[in-house]
């Protein structure tokens, strides 16, 4: 039980950071684009 609760709390971790990396990589590229129209 602790082990299960262990990993899914690990996994749900791992995405949410590597979520939120894309998430910054694609509004940086998005505000980059922006910028370079103005």
């Amino acid at each position: 039980m602790w082990f299960r609760f262990l990993m899914i709390g690990f996994f749900s971790l791992t995405a949410i950071s590597l979520m939120g990396y894309q998430v910054s990589e694609i509004f940086q590229a998005y505000s980059n684009t922006f910028f370079n129209k103005n």
